[in-house]
């Protein structure tokens, strides 16, 4: 994985963490007396969007080089 696509990754990980909140914000604030538990959940949907990309790329990546090793 280059620079460039953690710099991404980690871009829209941190776009959904805000979405997240955002939603938090909107529909559960009034029903859940503070915003503690909703920057939490935010922070770890965000941790995770950025986890499952990493794997995928690193999965895409490890399947390239095993393919291109066949060839050789």
């Amino acid at each position: 994985m280059s620079l460039a696509d953690i710099w991404g990754r980690f871009f829209e990980s941190f776009i959904v963490t805000i979405f997240v909140g955002l939603l938090w914000l909107k529909f559960l604030d009034s029903k859940v007396a503070c915003a503690g538990p909703g920057l939490v959940v935010a922070v770890m949907v965000g941790a995770l969007y950025f986890y499952w990309g990493w794997r995928r790329a690193t999965r895409a990546a490890e399947a390239g080089e095993s393919s291109e090793e066949g060839r050789s």
